[in-house]
């Protein structure tokens, strides 16, 4: 069984709702971390773009072979996600996040604090 390094910054990360797709398959958790791009809104979840520098942050988890593939399936890749390695900025963890192709979220509005579970706390307060 292989076991895969992942990122995630939105609706997967803890208290998040697609949490529990992830949840049977996990591994490990490896804390959270910030990766080089920029988050966008896309309305119930945000997307990365990585051709863009900023800084998004999410937390990194360890997901089976199953797990992967599970992933792949929630997140529509290959044709609506793309998935990309990648490294923390501050700790030596590398391993697969979502993303998208900078022209796919032209015309969202970007996140720009790059923190999902921020950015919806905001949007709640503001409502």
């Amino acid at each position: 069984m292989g076991v895969h390094t992942v990122f995630v910054y939105g609706t997967l990360r803890k208290g998040q709702p697609n949490r529990p797709v992830m949840e049977p398959y996990l591994v490990c958790e490896l804390g959270e971390g910030q990766i080089r791009g920029l988050m966008y809104d896309l309305g119930p979840f945000p997307a990365v773009t990585l051709e863009e520098d900023g800084v998004v942050t999410g937390e990194w988890v360890r997901v089976t072979d199953e797990g992967l593939a599970r992933l792949d399936r929630l997140e529509g890749y290959p044709s609506f996600y793309d998935r990309a390695i990648v490294s923390d900025t501050a700790n030596r963890l590398r391993g697969w996040v979502y993303c998208m192709a900078r022209r796919k979220v032209d015309g969202y509005a970007r996140v720009e604090n790059g923190d999902w579970v921020a950015h919806q706390a905001q949007q709640a307060a503001v409502r």
